[in-house]
C-alpha cells in the first residue's frame, strides 16, 4: 500500500476497536443517507486479503474500525443490507472481498465513484488522487513506501493516509450524483454497481482450465489432465490460503498437461516449477496427472476452439470501429462500453452461423443500448460484403 508524505490534514479519526462500539456506531450510521467506506489490507503471501483497517466517513467525521480487535460483525452486516443507506466506495472490487470475508455480505446499494466518473465522462479507471484533483482541486501527495496494515500500533502516516482515503469521498459522490441525476446514465451506473456486488470471491474450479493460454493446442486426453490440475490449484490455494502460483505456477499448467511428467526429475524440468512447490505439492501433482490421464475417452472434453482466423480478426477491427463511434455518440469511454469478452463470442457466432448473435453474457443496459444496434450494423455489413462477392 502507498503512504502519504506530509500534506493535507484530515480530521482526528474516531477509533472503533471493540464489538460494542461497532454496534453503537452502526446504529447511528443507519439513520444517514450515505456513508463512505474504504479498507486497508495485506495480500502478499495469501489467497485472501488480510484485513488491516476499515475506514468510514460520514462527511464531517472519520472512523477507523480495527478488524484485529472485533469478532462480531453482525452490526456491520445489517448496515450493509440497509437499503436506505448508500455506501460510497472508490474502485471497490477488493474492498468487497474484505467485507465478504468479515461479514459474509457486501454493501448495497453501492456507489462506486470510479465507475461514476467514467459514466460522467471524466475518464476511465481514474485513481482516487486524480479524481480528487479533478473534482475538488485537492492534491493528495503519493509515497511509494509499502505498509503493514496489520501491525499495531499504526504509524501517524498510516492513520493520516487511511483517513484521507475517505474524508472527501462523500463530496465526490454528491458531485458525480448530481452530474448524472437527469441522465439515463444514472440508471446504468446503478445497474453496474449492483453487478459488482454479485459474485464476490467467485469459486468455479470446474471451468478454470478454459482460461489457460494455448489450451486449444491440447488433445482431449491432455485437456482432462489440464482440467484436473486447474481444479486442484483452485481448491488448494483457497484451503491453504496461498496465492495460486504457490500451488502450481500459471506457466507450468500447459506444459504439465502437454508432457505429463511421471517422476520427480521430469517435474523439475517444467517451466516455472520451483523447488518449494515440488516439495509441497509434487507428489499430488504427479498423482493427479497419473489418474486423470487414464480417464476414458467418452468422459474427455472436446477440443477447445482454434484461434480466430484472419477474416474474423479483420471483422473484430470493424467491431471496435463501430463501438468507438457509439462511444463518442454516448459520451462514454470505449472501455466501459465494451467488455473484454464481447468481441470473441460475437465473432464465433458469425463463424458458426453465418450471422452475428449477441452472447448471453451481454446483459442489462449494454445489451439494450449497444448490443442490439451493434449486431444490426454488423449483420448489415456482412450482407453488403456478401452482395459485393456475388457481384464479382
Amino acid at each position: 500500500m502507498q503512504l502519504l508524505s506530509p500534506g493535507p490534514l484530515p480530521p482526528e479519526p474516531v477509533w472503533i476497536n471493540n464489538n460494542q462500539s461497532l454496534e453503537d456506531y452502526c446504529q447511528r450510521w443507519s439513520s444517514l443517507d450515505a456513508i463512505a467506506l474504504d479498507t486497508e489490507f495485506i495480500r502478499t503471501d495469501t489467497f485472501y486479503p488480510r484485513p488491516g483497517l476499515i475506514q468510514v466517513s460520514t462527511g464531517p467525521d472519520v472512523f477507523l474500525i480495527d478488524p484485529l480487535a472485533i469478532d462480531r460483525w453482525q452490526p456491520l452486516a445489517r448496515l450493509f443490507a440497509d437499503s436506505s443507506v448508500i455506501k460510497v466506495l472508490h474502485a471497490c472490487s477488493e474492498d468487497l472481498e474484505v467485507f465478504k470475508l468479515l461479514t459474509d455480505t457486501v454493501p448495497r446499494p453501492l456507489f462506486d465513484t470510479q465507475l461514476a466518473a467514467a459514466f460522467a465522462g471524466l475518464g476511465f479507471s481514474l485513481g482516487y488522487q486524480a479524481l480528487l484533483k479533478q473534482i475538488l482541486n485537492i492534491d493528495l501527495p503519493k509515497d511509494e513506501t509499502r505498509s503493514d496494515w496489520c501491525q499495531r500500533p499504526l504509524t501517524e502516516a498510516q492513520v493520516r493516509y487511511a483517513s484521507l482515503d475517505v474524508v472527501h469521498l462523500l463530496e465526490i459522490y454528491q458531485h458525480l450524483d448530481q452530474r448524472l441525476a437527469a441522465t439515463p446514465k444514472k440508471a446504468w451506473l446503478e445497474e453496474e454497481c449492483l453487478a459488482l456486488t454479485f459474485n464476490v470471491l467467485p469459486f468455479d474450479p470446474e471451468n478454470a482450465w478454459k482460461d489457460v493460454k494455448k489450451g486449444w493446442q491440447l488433445r482431449p486426453q491432455q485437456l482432462v489432465v489440464l482440467k484436473a490440475l486447474c481444479h486442484f490449484r483452485e481448491v488448494a490455494s483457497r484451503s491453504l490460503d496461498v496465492p495460486r502460483n504457490r500451488v502450481i505456477p500459471k506457466g507450468s499448467l500447459w506444459p504439465l498437461a502437454r508432457f505429463q511428467p511421471k517422476v520427480m526429475n521430469a517435474l523439475r524440468e517444467m517451466p516455472e516449477m520451483r523447488p518449494g512447490i515440488i516439495r509441497n505439492h509434487g507428489e499430488q501433482i504427479l498423482d493427479i496427472i497419473r489418474s486423470s490421464s487414464q480417464v476414458p475417452e467418452t468422459q474427455r472434453p472436446e477440443k477447445l476452439p482454434l484461434p480466430l482466423p484472419k477474416n474474423a480478426r479483420d471483422l473484430g477491427k470493424q467491431i471496435k470501429t463501430l463501438m468507438s463511434q457509439l462511444a463518442v455518440e454516448l459520451q462514454l469511454p470505449l472501455e466501459l462500453l465494451m467488455p473484454g469478452k464481447l468481441t470473441t463470442p460475437l465473432l464465433r457466432s458469425w463463424l458458426d452461423n453465418g450471422y452475428f448473435m449477441l452472447p448471453d453474457t451481454l446483459t442489462g443496459w449494454r445489451r439494450d443500448i449497444i448490443g442490439t444496434p451493434l449486431v444490426r450494423q454488423l449483420n448489415q455489413l456482412i450482407n453488403q460484403l456478401n452482395q459485393q462477392e456475388k457481384g464479382h
